[in-house]
């Protein structure tokens, strides 16, 4: 790492003064160079790592990436037991479309056995990759849907393959960010994806409806725009995810895509506890701020990824407005006076 590290005068010196950890150190040394170290560099300073990975994902590597993953099976059956045992690997395209396949077959199982909310939801969450404890049952599961008659479960994100494109002609799969533009590309006019074009606002659909509940396209189009997973500065989450009214829809907010957001439990359950506020600012609706109790504030730039406060300048979170996370009332710099000053000791006056 240390040679490696030689060409980049700038970003060794902000990993030895403690401003770069060490997984964003590495993260780094796949996309930089010479010319683009100083990019890069602001990048990584003003974003936690999850937002900086999302925003590398697509660009071409300087080693061209990591060896092209084979697409390879592997099956053997024991022939004292009759066991099958199979492994292999797949690239991130393939490997893509494999996760969602097991999604469908996740969820058919739930559907099957009657387990379900009041709704008639599927009580195993929809987003995200299947649960790891329930691995084998769903790759079983497929097996089953294979032979019978296949159905695209098309309600559930997390189980459709979905390619992102952006103004600066970067493609990825959200949480595979490994795979390279081109193959991304080749993939999508191929096979069956979604394909989302994100300008530079992410992605901007108008959907202003009177009804609380989120539609399945305003729930496409709020994971396209927050990658496929928590909005939450510095969170991976992407399965046991809600859709938050920012503005809540008892004081009039409305479900459009600007006043909604996806959250995980965790961070939904913080808000509810007022250990988390998510804010418009008040002169600049544009900037959504994120304050945590203590303090700790986070700005995302027209719905882009959160970056820390500190980054943004003269546009940081002055804690002039809007509610503040429980305990950190005193941070709210309001001039609550009344219109005179005659009231006012002249110590304070200055």
């Amino acid at each position: 790492m240390g040679t490696r590290l030689r060409p980049f005068t700038l970003l060794a010196t902000a990993f030895l003064d403690g401003r770069i950890t060490y997984s964003k150190l590495r993260l780094l040394l796949r996309y930089m160079t010479t010319d683009n170290e100083s990019e890069l560099l602001s990048l990584a300073l003003a974003h936690p790592l999850t937002e900086l990975e999302t925003l590398l994902a697509g660009r071409d590597r300087v080693d061209g990436g990591k060896k092209k993953t084979r697409n390879r099976l592997s099956v053997t059956v024991d022939p004292e037991t009759g066991g099958v045992r199979f492994w292999g690997s797949l690239d991130p395209e393939r490997g893509a479309e494999f996760l969602a396949a097991l999604k469908i077959a996740e969820l058919s199982q739930k559907e099957e056995s009657g387990e379900g909310d009041a709704d008639g939801q599927s009580a195993s969450t929809r987003f995200g990759p299947p649960v790891a404890s329930g691995l084998d049952s769903a790759f079983v599961a497929m097996c089953h849907i294979v032979r019978s008659s296949p159905q695209s479960r098309v309600t559930a994100p997390g189980a459709q393959v979905n390619v992102l494109m952006t103004l600066d002609n970067r493609a990825y799969i959200p949480g595979h960010h490994g795979g390279q533009t081109g193959d991304v590309l080749r993939t999508a006019l191929n096979g069956e994806m979604r394909v989302h074009l994100l300008d530079a606002r992410g992605l901007h659909l108008k959907l202003s409806r009177r009804a609380r509940v989120v539609t399945a396209a305003q729930e496409k189009a709020l994971l396209a725009r927050w990658g496929w997973r928590c909005a939450s500065p510095g969170c991976g989450h992407n399965r046991w995810l809600q859709f938050h009214h920012i503005r809540s829809w008892a004081e009039g907010g409305e479900t459009n895509l600007d006043n909604l957001i996806p959250l995980c439990t965790a961070h939904h359950i913080m808000l509810g506890n007022d250990e988390l506020v998510i804010v418009p600012d008040a002169v600049d609706p544009s900037l959504l701020r994120f304050r945590f109790a203590g303090g700790e504030s986070y700005t995302s730039t027209d719905r882009q990824p959160p970056m820390f406060d500190a980054a943004l300048g003269r546009w940081s979170d002055s804690y002039d407005h809007g509610p503040v996370p429980e305990g950190d009332e005193d941070l709210l710099q309001v001039w609550e006076a009344q219109d005179s000053f005659a009231d006012v000791p002249a110590v304070q006056r200055g």
